[in-house]
């Protein structure tokens, strides 16, 4: 199957051939399979439909790779959902330089099959088992990992610092490979499942059921430990307006720097000015707290609205830009550009 795909983590085209493609995104994709009749004419069997999920590159890795569809996954994957699943891209061991995205320099997950909906399942499902290696991966104890707002009857256990950038690469991907997103922007804000509470990660399995509904005869336990249900009913799931942004680095210490946006005063701005949450993480504890992340430092900005969340990655972000004019220290990155700005050359 040859198809020609966008890289849905940048939005732009795999190669330099596709550029004339960019409109053209894998959600679009289809291949019909045809057979001959008696009389020798030709007949569309079905059509095969294409999905895609890209994963971050901090996770990029063959150990994730095996992690999704190793060890029997994969198969067991494609005979639950009736789809196919190929990975490709760095860290996937795939060496057919013709797979879509074998190029890319982070994990590609190509999905095809006939029902868009069992397709839907089973990026659910792939996007639980990420979820998994991530908490599986956090630190057995409770740490103070986040500057977090500690009002919320729900806080009772932090969420693995790395959760948050994780659905927040997860809820871009999906809404990059649609072709209803008209804003493509890498760093905007998206509607992504919420970090926290995290038992809507930890106990999906024990999630409420509907009234009636057997538990034991819808539900399938995936060998990653998540639970879905078969009759495409999902189980709870919180929604929010999600956006990260980066924090500065001292070039010579290494250290991040980040402590000075948890202050009292602009917690509690952020609360009561933006309705917005902001978690910090990467900067607390020894050594930053860094060792208990499998990605950079970064601002987590949550909110319902996503007008609030806009407006509260701008008021941090020129913070953080004070911030690193007075201390001369900056991002790897460079600045987050803001609406009405232009790219640094």
């Amino acid at each position: 199957m040859d198809l020609d795909l966008v890289d849905s983590v940048l939005g732009t085209p795999n190669s330099d051939a596709d550029a004339a493609a960019v409109d053209v995104v894998a959600v679009d994709a289809t291949t019909t399979t045809t057979t001959m009749d008696d009389g020798n004419n030709m007949v569309n069997d079905e059509v095969m439909q294409v999905r895609t999920m890209d994963i971050p590159l901090w996770l990029s890795t063959l150990e994730v790779t095996k992690h999704l569809v190793g060890h029997g996954k994969g198969k067991a994957l494609e005979a639950e959902y009736e789809s196919t699943v190929v990975i490709t891209g760095k860290g996937s061991g795939t060496r057919d330089p013709k797979a879509p995205g074998f190029n890319l320099p982070h994990l590609h997950v190509t999905m095809s099959g006939a029902d868009v909906r069992q397709l839907g399942r089973l990026r659910r499902a792939l996007e639980d088992s990420l979820i998994d290696y991530v908490i599986e991966d956090a630190p057995t104890e409770q740490q103070e990992d986040g500057a977090t707002d500690n009002n919320s009857a729900n806080n009772s256990a932090n969420p693995p610092p790395s959760l948050g950038r994780l659905l927040y690469a997860l809820g871009l991907s999906a809404a990059n490979a649609s072709p209803k997103t008209k804003d493509r922007a890498p760093d905007r804000s998206v509607l992504a499942r919420s970090h926290f509470p995290v038992y809507l990660h930890t106990k999906r399995d024990t999630a409420k059921q509907s009234d009636g509904e057997d538990k034991n005869n819808d539900n399938i336990n995936n060998n990653n430990g998540s639970s879905n249900n078969r009759n495409g009913r999902n189980l709870i799931t919180k929604k929010v307006w999600m956006n990260v942004l980066e924090l500065p680095r001292d070039g010579e210490t290494k250290e991040y720097h980040g402590r000075f946006l948890a202050s009292r005063s602009f917690m509690n701005y952020y609360r009561n000015h933006f309705h917005c949450r902001v978690d910090i993480y990467g900067v607390w504890g020894d050594n930053g707290g860094k060792e208990h992340l499998l990605c950079d430092p970064y601002v987590l900005i949550t909110s319902e609205e996503k007008a609030n969340v806009d407006k509260c990655v701008q008021y941090v972000e020129h913070r953080i830009r004070d911030h690193e004019e007075k201390f001369e220290v900056s991002r790897v990155g460079g600045r987050r550009v803001l609406r009405g700005e232009k790219a640094e050359s």
